[in-house]
């Protein structure tokens, strides 16, 4: 599957950035420029996402096995990996799966347990909007105000809506993405046995649930090399509530 990205940086360091859902690469641009200042960093399309190719199939074996042919394709065994929300999902199931392939892992507001959230509202949300009336996004704003009263939710899920010449068109593979909705919200099951000793941080939002106490256990887990920290006056999307105090975590980490 081709799958679209976007090169930052030189060094012998590289860093591949996995967005959340309803996202793309270009959401981390900022913070992708930080980091290519000494690194590589490069920034990917998720399947049905961004400019990336669509699939009907959509689990996180499936998209980590992507994950995983990108990784070797462009021979970049040994990255670290930050993914962020279902990004960082796939994140931990390719180093689970093939941990020969990941140096580390940065994870950003997730953790490998099941969420129950309210992603199929945001979809018939979506199904619901009247391309045809769209003639900028402000017309789509307003369509979808009712629904989603998040100002910052709708600007978010707007950026998807792309102007070709005959209209706007979504660049978010839709159908798909409420057909597997139930798997983007879980996580593989591993054998209880599984787990992987590479280094791992966890940063959470402090005005975030995402990463909670419950959520230990399995962290704990799965990656035992592991720490989880709290970025302060951050949300679920951490790196633009606090993209200094997500950056100072992550160079920390980097150059421990």
């Amino acid at each position: 599957m081709k799958l679209a990205y976007s090169e930052l940086g030189s060094g012998d360091e590289t860093i591949v950035i996995l967005h959340g859902l309803y996202g793309s690469g270009l959401n981390w641009v900022s913070i992708a420029r930080r980091l290519a200042v000494t690194r590589r960093i490069l920034l990917l399309d998720l399947p049905n996402h961004g400019a990336s190719e669509w699939s009907n199939c959509i689990s996180y074996e499936e998209l980590a096995q992507e994950i995983e042919n990108f990784l070797k394709r462009h021979k970049l065994e040994k990255a670290t990996l930050l993914g962020h929300s279902m990004g960082g999902k796939i994140a931990m199931t390719v180093v689970l799966t093939e941990p020969e392939l990941v140096q580390q892992l940065i994870i950003a507001d997730i953790a490998p347990v099941r969420y129950n959230h309210n992603n199929l509202s945001i979809i018939s949300a979506l199904e619901a909007l009247d391309i045809g009336l769209v003639r900028n996004r402000k017309d789509a704003d307003i369509q979808l105000k009712a629904s989603i009263p998040d100002q910052k939710m709708r600007g978010f899920l707007l950026q998807n809506l792309i102007r070709l010449d005959d209209g706007y068109q979504w660049r978010i593979n839709i159908p798909a993405l409420k057909a597997g909705m139930s798997n983007i919200e879980g996580f593989p099951t591993f054998p209880e046995k599984t787990s992987c000793d590479k280094p791992a941080l966890f940063l959470a939002g402090d005005q975030s649930d995402f990463i909670g106490q419950s959520s230990y256990h399995e962290i704990n887990r799965l990656f035992p090399n592991s720490r989880v920290t709290s970025l302060a006056n951050a949300g679920h999307w951490l790196h633009t509530d606090n993209p200094s105090g997500f950056l100072d975590h992550v160079e920390k980490f980097l150059d421990r």
